[in-house]
């Protein structure tokens, strides 16, 4: 019989529909076959095209020249942006219905030089760049008073041929704060404010004790399928240490980072083939002091703990999942974990 599910810190629900119980190699099978784009002379994020992209914002290279070779990663404003951070931050009532000004940040990160990289490949020191790199745009972007909210992500194969195929990450910071990130605040707030304790470090300490979703964990983070896992093989990372934000992670951290980010995509590609997927940091909204607001988010950082949510991209959205909200999930995530479990490399 299949199992309803809720989320204590989204406040939603998952079908975990075992009738539909599927395996690995079903997902495998359906998959969409992408073309990966070749390398050319012609791609902007390569070796020597640096000037086929607008001035870098931010850059880890072996020497001080900007807009040269000789980068680990490289960070740009998107060509064609979401959002633009120029202007003036304007919010208005239409009627019924509010208004507020396009004002954030777009910016596209070039994860490697390397054009055919897959995200599998990523080695550990790969890994740990692309990290430095989110922690450190969400540091400088954190200084603009305008953004409630920064979000680091990734889309990994995602529209794949219809973009650039060279590897690269995206930032993305907002004048609002999304709704699915206000749903976690308010959880990890109620849950603090009922039980005085993290809700997040709760979490750790079940999936840690019944280890029946754990996936794989170091001394720094852990690795688990989610109890009322939306989408199967649906992964979040932990850090172990409670901080409310990204930007807070140490050297030592970021190392574990990359060593659990990368175990994970490993095994995902052994057991999926290397499938579509995204990844988000949801992290603590900055902590800047807002007129008529002396409350705002007064004791995040007690009741917010940051992570990673991966997604791989494997079932779509249908009409019961769009007018109900719950996803139906066909793969129990204990199911997945084991899978995952039996893929490290021996």
């Amino acid at each position: 019989m299949s199992e309803l599910r809720h989320d204590p810190v989204k406040k939603k629900w998952s079908v975990i529909a075992t009738e539909r119980s599927r395996r690995p190699h079903d997902f495998t099978l359906e998959k969409c076959e992408v073309e990966p784009q070749r390398e050319s002379s012609n791609c902007p994020f390569c070796y020597g095209n640096e000037d086929k992209t607008p001035n870098e914002v931010f850059a880890l290279r072996k020497g001080n020249e900007r807009n040269k070779p000789d980068w680990y990663t490289r960070v740009i404003p998107n060509k064609y942006p979401a959002f633009r951070i120029e202007g003036e931050l304007e919010r208005s009532g239409k009627g019924l219905y509010d208004e507020v000004s396009g004002v954030g940040a777009h910016e596209v990160i070039i994860d490697t030089p390397e054009h055919s990289l897959s995200l599998s490949g990523y080695d550990r020191k790969t890994m740990y760049n692309l990290f430095l790199t989110f922690r450190e745009r969400i540091r400088d972007l954190t200084n603009d008073t305008r953004f409630r909210c920064i979000m680091p992500f990734k889309n990994h194969r995602i529209g794949f041929g219809s973009a650039i195929g060279h590897p690269h990450s995206q930032v993305i910071a907002l004048p609002v704060l999304p709704h699915i990130l206000k749903t976690k605040l308010n959880s990890a707030r109620m849950h603090y404010r009922n039980k005085e304790r993290c809700l997040f470090c709760d979490i750790i300490e079940e999936e840690q004790r019944e280890a029946k979703r754990l996936v794989y964990e170091n001394q720094d983070f852990l690795a688990f399928c989610p109890y009322a896992s939306s989408f199967p093989f649906e992964l979040h990372v932990y850090p172990k240490r409670h901080r409310h934000n990204f930007a807070g992670t140490n050297e030592s951290e970021l190392h574990g980072l990359a060593d659990i980010m990368s175990e994970l995509f490993g095994r995902l590609d052994r057991v999926l083939q290397d499938p579509q997927l995204n990844f988000v940091i949801h992290t603590a909204p900055p902590l800047t002091n807002r007129p008529g607001k002396p409350d705002y988010w007064h004791s995040i950082k007690q009741d917010f703990h940051w992570h990673i949510e991966i997604a791989p991209r494997l079932t779509s959205i249908a009409g019961f999942e769009w007018g109900t909200g719950f996803h139906i999930n066909p793969v129990r995530p204990e199911d997945c974990a084991g899978y995952l479990r039996e893929a490290a490399e021996r």
